[in-house]
């Protein structure tokens, strides 16, 4: 008898499902400029006091304060975005791009757009992996792949982007969303049967 032995490439767990996305096409140069302005402002004196929603206590209180403060994050991303528009003077539809994720792992994720990328563009996403808990994720990715395909008449681009200088919460809270993810859909299965 013959044993096959397959070789899995992937380090991390992946969820095939989809959300929206909002995604913004930046150069090398504006991504090392916050990167180095993001190391001036959480000096390492802040280091490691990062907060994690899904690690926190499962109380109903901490879940609003968790909830608050992702708020809260949401409207100070909403203000930069005004402020940019208004300092560059350029139009919402240049700066951010719809898309749809999809296939998301802790290392990278696929996503589904009607505008032409370029292999090698750095892309930063914002997008909603879960509302309950709330997991939103704000990250930055280098394109690694572009697959143009025809659907229905309709040009459509399938983005491999693989994420840069993910923190360890970050990843983790994808991983979590991904593992929610599948046990809804398998609770989802057994009640069907």
């Amino acid at each position: 008898m013959i044993k096959m032995v397959t070789k899995e490439r992937r380090a991390d767990v992946r969820g095939d499902f989809t959300f929206q996305i909002k995604y913004k096409i930046m150069t090398t140069e504006e991504f090392e400029d916050l990167k180095r302005f993001d190391k001036e402002i959480f000096s390492s004196s802040n280091e490691g006091q990062s907060f994690d929603i899904i690690a926190s206590e499962t109380s109903t209180e901490s879940t609003a304060n968790a909830a608050l403060i992702n708020y809260v994050l949401q409207i100070d991303e909403k203000l930069d975005q005004i402020l940019e528009l208004l300092s560059k003077d350029r139009s919402a539809a240049v700066l951010f791009r719809q898309g749809l994720g999809q296939n998301i792992s802790g290392s990278g994720m696929q996503i589904v757009t009607e505008q032409p990328v370029e292999s090698g563009q750095i892309v930063k996403a914002k997008f909603f992996l879960s509302k309950l808990p709330l997991v939103v994720m704000d990250i930055f990715g280098k394109v690694i792949r572009v697959v143009q395909e025809d659907e229905d008449g309709r040009v459509l681009y399938k983005v491999g982007i693989k994420f840069l200088d993910i923190n360890i919460s970050d990843r983790e809270r994808i991983i979590a969303s991904v593992f929610q993810k599948q046990r809804e859909d398998l609770r989802k299965r057994k009640n069907k049967s």
